[in-house]
């Protein structure tokens, strides 16, 4: 379990593409451990595929990337990078994926770029 899962938990719960949140709103989310480099260095915020940080895994593994960050407003907007979500627990009928929507998944399950992902389709 990831000190950002309450992030994570609270975008996944968001209905809008983009929902721009203050530091300290996401500070107070994460019961005030938000690490000051947060508050101090705009790479903290990067969407990065390395695996090395913790925090973008939080926002990155639900399918949101940060687009905007305001480091003198202090705020941050995060957009949805996966469409057509389906809530699994209520869905009697799952819609079909298309390739690109599998690939865009599967890149953000993965934290890798789309780019990575390969689909081989065997008939």
């Amino acid at each position: 379990m990831s000190k950002y899962d309450p992030l994570a938990r609270h975008l996944s719960e968001q209905q809008a593409d983009a929902v721009t949140m203050t530091f300290s709103q996401i500070n107070d989310l994460l019961g005030g451990t938000l690490p000051k480099s947060a508050f101090e260095y705009r790479p903290w915020w990067a969407n990065r595929f390395d695996g090395n940080d913790a925090q973008n895994a939080g926002w990155q593994s639900v399918g949101w990337e940060t687009q905007d960050v305001d480091m003198k407003r202090r705020s941050v907007t995060f957009a949805r990078v996966v469409r057509n979500r389906v809530d699994f627990k209520d869905a009697p009928y799952i819609k079909p994926l298309t390739i690109e929507e599998a690939k865009q998944g599967l890149a953000a399950r993965f934290m890798v770029p789309a780019s990575a992902i390969e689909i081989t389709i065997r008939a």
